[in-house]
């Protein structure tokens, strides 16, 4: 088992798939998808690093940074480049990810 960092856990938890999964927990929303993702495969939080975890750091990096500079910023981009390699990490379809970004 290898350590998540800290990065990949920022990433997580700011995720749109995780803010879907709190939806579920109070709302009751998408169950089938729910359970496909976070309940059959086990992967909440994937003891497994993210493909490139460099990658995730220099996002958040970057969006600490700009943020710090000037706290009104938009940074959808890099929150959208977050949340495509979550997508990636638990290898959702186009399908899936579509519900999750409408929901």
């Amino acid at each position: 088992m290898s350590d998540i960092t800290v990065f990949e856990l920022t990433a997580l938890l700011n995720s749109k798939l995780i803010n879907f999964y709190h939806k579920f927990l109070f709302l009751d929303i998408e169950k089938e998808l729910f359970q496909k993702i976070l309940i059959e495969n086990c992967k909440l939080f994937p003891c497994v690093p993210f493909k490139d975890s460099n990658k995730i750091r220099e996002i958040i990096e970057s969006i600490i940074c700009d943020k710090s500079k000037k706290p009104e910023i938009d940074t959808t981009d890099l929150e959208t480049q977050i949340d495509q390699l979550v997508y990636q990490l638990y290898d959702l379809t186009a399908e899936e990810i579509a519900i999750i970004e409408t929901t």
